[in-house]
This record gives C-alpha cells, structure tokens and sequence, in this order.
C-alpha cells in the first residue's frame, strides 16, 4: 500500500541467487559508468532485458557545467542468460543535457529518495519491473531505493520523465526536458516539500477517530484474509506521520483511500460460479453486508 521508494537489498543479506544475478548486472551495465553520478535509474523487467540510465558531469570535457546522459541497454536478459551472460551485448548511448534540466532532475530524485522507507507488506510480487533510483544529495550522500511496477503517483510520473529522456538519448546527441516534464517535476517538488495544514491534521484527527470507534467491531465480522488486509490498509490510513510523510492534500488522500475501498470491493467479488466454487473448497466468502458497508465508507464521509 506505500507508493513510496523502499529500501535496497542488504549485501550480506543477500540469497546466493540474486548476489549472482546483481554481480552480473554490475559487470555488463555498469561498464564505463561514472562513479560520481548526479542520478542514476536501474530497471530490472521481469521478462525482458535490462537497462541503465545515468546523468553525471561531463568531466572528459573539463567542463564543470556540461552534463552528460549514459544510457546502456543489454541486448538481452542477463536474468535468463544466466552462465552465458558474458555473451551478452550491451548497446551504450550517450547524450549532452544542459546544466537547468540536469540539477531539476537531480533535485526530483533527491526529493523522492529522501522519502525512502521500511514499509509493512504482506503481499510478495514476483514479477513486474523493479526500478532502482538513485541520486547524491548534499549533506546526505548516495541514497537510493526500490519501487515494483508503480501505477500512478509521483514516482510513476518521475520514471516516466526519465523513459521519455531514454528515448531521446536514442536518437539525439542533445536531449531536454519538455515543458510538461519541467512542469512534473516541479509539482512532484512542491508536493513532497508541502508541509500539512492545520485543516489537514484537523481531517486527520477525525479520521483517526472513526477508525478508532469502528475498527474492532467491523474486523471482528470479516473472514481472516479481510481482517489482516483492512487492518494493514487501516494502519496506512490513520498513522499521521505517514500523512505528514507523504503530504498528502484532501483530494489525494481521498483519492487514495477511494482507491483502497475499490480494491477491497473487486478482491470480494465472485460471480455464483465462482462462489460455489470456493464453497466446495472449502474457502470462505464475505458476507455482502460487510462489504456494502465497509469502514472505508464510513471514513470518505469526513471528506463530506
């Protein structure tokens, strides 16, 4: 449920397996990359090949405010070539950025690392793309964190700013950001500086409260798999330094948790088939008035 970054893997923590599928990731991609990078995205698909993007100073040239792109692309999985990986090819492009374009980019990244995290989930995804952002920030240093396959919010916005940059650098010896990619970038800026308004602490007190005065009562009727998911979803919703975390405004947090209900309602719904079937394997099913009725209804009426 956080759409947040989260952190990188522990080397020492690492199975065998994925410290040989990185080892094999930091030889192929990482070849003739700059160690004192500005930004850096690693994108690791599930089922196709992987890439790098880059953006670090142009220190061939001398040139203290020249800024260059790397983009370098394996030809194929390094996943699935497992021993043969050597075999791979690595297609390598690279591009001039100007100094503007290269410090918001910086800056967005910077932003959003910062709001990196340990996050409870139950919930394991196997497949999907899995983005590794990374950025130096002063007075910090490296930082960096995981996402799988966002689907909406700032970080989806911010990797798609740097796909459209990835295809510039394809193409183009010289790439830019585009005004509606400025424009992004400086919203997701603002978003995650904004600091909450006395209103929004006052709309999350009332939340809280409704979560307080019915969420025993209206776990306590749903089936186990519902009870540990709305339990989760609640903990999410009513921590208020997790509000302050992520700035959310009215509509966003609305949005957010109309968007938890929605979820909670297609998980729940089965056609008779379907519902029979689960019967005979002996599955249970919720009962309709807990869905109808949920506590999430309960807590979109304080945004009336």
């Amino acid at each position: 449920m956080y759409d947040g970054l989260k952190p990188n893997d522990n080397y020492f923590d690492l199975p065998k397996y994925s410290l040989e599928y990185n080892q094999k990731i930091k030889e192929k991609l990482y070849e003739g990359l700059e160690e004192d990078f500005h930004i850096r995205m690693l994108v690791r698909p599930s089922f196709d090949a992987e890439y790098i993007f880059q953006v670090d100073r142009d220190i061939k040239n001398y040139e203290a405010e020249s800024f260059v792109v790397r983009f370098q692309k394996a030809k194929s999985s390094l996943w699935y070539a497992e021993e043969n990986y050597k075999k791979v090819n690595v297609k390598k492009y690279q591009a001039q950025i100007n100094k503007e374009d290269a410090e918001l980019l910086t800056k967005a990244f910077g932003k959003v690392a910062q709001t990196t995290r340990y996050e409870r989930n139950d919930l394991l995804m196997f497949d999907g793309t899995n983005y590794l952002l990374s950025t130096f920030v002063s007075g910090i240093g490296e930082i960096s964190g995981n996402v799988q396959s966002p689907d909406g919010g700032e970080i989806k916005e911010l990797i798609d700013v740097v796909e459209n940059l990835i295809k510039q650098t394809v193409s183009k010896k010289e790439i830019k950001l585009s005004e509606e990619s400025k424009n992004i970038l400086t919203h997701i800026i603002k978003q995650i500086e904004k600091n909450p308004t006395s209103a929004d602490y006052e709309l999350m007190s009332r939340i809280v409260k409704v979560i307080e005065n019915n969420k025993e009562g209206y776990c306590s009727k749903l089936t186990e798999s519902n009870k540990l998911h709305v339990e989760d979803a609640l903990q999410v919703i009513q921590d208020p330094k997790q509000f302050a975390y992520y700035h959310f405004d009215k509509s966003t947090l609305k949005s957010f948790i109309e968007g938890i209900e929605e979820e909670f309602i297609e998980f729940n719904t089965f056609n008779e088939d379907e519902k029979a079937e689960m019967l005979k394997n002996g599955r249970e099913i919720e009962k309709e008035e807990n869905i109808e009725n949920s506590i999430f209804k309960l807590i979109l009426k304080e945004f009336d």
